[in-house]
Parts: C-alpha cells; sequence; structure tokens
C-alpha cells in the first residue's frame, strides 16, 4: 500500500503575509484559485489527511474565491469533487446555472473541474471534503444539483457523518478511512437515486428484483438464471422487469454491486489481499475481480491503492 500515514496539520496565516499563506496554502491543499483579499484578513484551517482523502476544516474573514478554466488547467484538469459544510456564517456559492446562499444545516456539492464563484461579507468556518472521480457515479455526480436537499435525512446525515469526521479525536488511520468512506457511501445514495418503488407494480417487481441481487451478490454461482429463480420467474421476464423501472440487465447490477463492494474495500486502510477480496464478493477468481474492476475505474485494485494511499509526502488535493 505504500507509506501512507493519517495525517493532521494546523494552519494559522503568516502575520506579516496573511494573504500570501493563505493563497499558497490553498494552492498545496486544494488547487489554483484566485483570491481577492479584503483589509486584514485572516484565516486559520487544520487539515485531515489519509492518501487521496482529506477533509479540512477552515476559517476566513471575507474573501472572495474564484476558479477559472486556467486554474483547471494549472491543476491538470482536476476531476475530484467537494463537498462544502459551513459550520458558521453564510456563503454566497455559483457554479454553471446554479446560484445558492449555503448557511449552516445545507451541504453543497461541488464541481472541482468546473468554474466556480464564491465570497462571504462575514467571517465564516466550514468543511471541505475531497470527493475522488472514482468514489461516485459520474453521470449522477454531474448532474448533482448545487445544494443538496436538506430535508432529505440522507442529506442531514451526510451533515453529521462529516461534521464528526472533523470534530472528532483519537482517529486511527484504519478508523478514520473507514467513517471517510462510509461518508462518501452516503453521498452516493443522495446523488444515486434508486427509482422510487411506489410508481408501480414493475417498480416495485424491479425494487425487489434488485435487493435479491444485492443480497445473493456475493456468491460466485449467482447468475441471472438464478436470481429470476429466486424470483418466480423466468429469466426474459426479469431481463423486461428491470428494463421497466430504467435499470441495466441483472448481469450488469451484479457486476456493478460486487465491483462497488470491492471499491469500498480498496479505499479503506484496512489489510488488502486479493484473492480473500475477490473471493468474499462474489467473483469468480483474483483475474475477474481485477478485469471488472479495471474496466469499471480504469486501474487495477492494486494501482488504485498507490494511487490512494502513496508516498504521503507528496502533495494530495
Amino acid at each position: 500500500m505504500g507509506g501512507a500515514e493519517f495525517q493532521t496539520e494546523d494552519f494559522a496565516s503568516d502575520e506579516t503575509d496573511p494573504a500570501g499563506s493563505w493563497d499558497d496554502y490553498l494552492e498545496q491543499r486544494q488547487g489554483s484559485v484566485g483570491l481577492t483579499f479584503r483589509e486584514n484578513f485572516r484565516s486559520t484551517a487544520f487539515a485531515q489527511r489519509l492518501g487521496s482523502m482529506q477533509l479540512v476544516r477552515f476559517s476566513t474573514t471575507p474573501l472572495d474565491y474564484r476558479r477559472s478554466r486556467r486554474h483547471i488547467r494549472a491543476d491538470d484538469d482536476d476531476q475530484s469533487y467537494r463537498l462544502l459544510i459551513p459550520l458558521e456564517g453564510n456563503f454566497r456559492f455559483e457554479q454553471g446555472d446554479s446560484r445558492e446562499i449555503f448557511r449552516p444545516g445545507k451541504v453543497g456539492f461541488f464541481r472541482w473541474h468546473e468554474p466556480l464563484f464564491m465570497t462571504h461579507e462575514g467571517d465564516i468556518t466550514a468543511l471541505i471534503l475531497t470527493v475522488g472521480r472514482d468514489s461516485v457515479e459520474e453521470a449522477h455526480a454531474e448532474r448533482a444539483p448545487l445544494a443538496l436537499d436538506e430535508t432529505r435525512p440522507l442529506v442531514r446525515t451526510l451533515g453529521a457523518q462529516t461534521r464528526l469526521l472533523g470534530e472528532a479525536q483519537g482517529w486511527t488511520a484504519v478508523d478514520w478511512s473507514v467513517a471517510y468512506s462510509s461518508a462518501v457511501e452516503v453521498l452516493r445514495g443522495i446523488i444515486n437515486p434508486y427509482p422510487d418503488a411506489a410508481l408501480g407494480k414493475r417498480a416495485i417487481e424491479a425494487e425487489r428484483a434488485r435487493r435479491v441481487i444485492e443480497q445473493h451478490a456475493r456468491d460466485p454461482e449467482v447468475t441471472p438464471a438464478a436470481i429470476a429463480a429466486m424470483l418466480g420467474i423466468g429469466e426474459r421476464t426479469l431481463y423486461k422487469v428491470l428494463k421497466s423501472a430504467g435499470y441495466p440487465p441483472a448481469a450488469a447490477i451484479l457486476r456493478e454491486v460486487r465491483v462497488h463492494r470491492a471499491h469500498r474495500r480498496v479505499r479503506t486502510a484496512l489489510p488488502f489481499d486479493m484473492d480473500t477480496v475477490a473471493f468474499e464478493e462474489g467473483f469468480a477468481s483474483a483475474r475477474s475481480f481485477r478485469e471488472a474492476y479495471r474496466e469499471r475505474y480504469g486501474l487495477t485494485p492494486i494501482e488504485m491503492r498507490d494511487k490512494l494511499f502513496g508516498d504521503p509526502a507528496t502533495g494530495m488535493r
């Protein structure tokens, strides 16, 4: 896994150059961004990171942030996302056609690889969590709203989990990576909702089929034909039921469930053995696991581990 270590870091703006020190800190921890400072600027931050996972709690006096195409190119077109959770004060945030006011209790989800503008007239404190491109379904992430619906209990759960990540003390590398991955899993559920089972009989049948697939995906002997038999229907009927509700074929769901569950294990700092994970997540062999994973994420599991938990001395965004 390389020499990954769970690291924490306190920051306070330099008294002789508060603006320049915050500019440098942001470029190091987040990436390139244009800043417009106000008089008597001050800032503090506390960063937690493990490999490519990062959460930063920051406080600043009034400031404007603008990330342009030029800044994005300077970061080699970084394709990651960010969660923004205000703790104190209000932000005005703009990205694309979306304009939102963020206050404590709201959760923002934005694309770091697209231009954005953020400003605040008063002092603020917030959390910003880095979400890797490979952590979420890209198609759904690209369509996700800038402000997640705060009336949904799942969104409030995400906010609470992220705040706990930033506030709790005594984390070990394994515990923090598990908690971090859990928060990202909740985010996936928020931006990747399954069709509403209340839409009709077909949707209810499709939801039942999906749940059966998830329950039995760890068995490498389970196939679409086996799933259909468990449901008491034919394989062709299973295909039609899933298609009518907007789901992919059963074989594709089985593969995605297996790969995603394995990916959750790849992304934690727990000990990792390719053969064991392949067996426990329903793959016929380590080779089939490796090939399915590479098809889904563009890297082998070991390459992803190196990317996530590589040399901690390198910069992390």
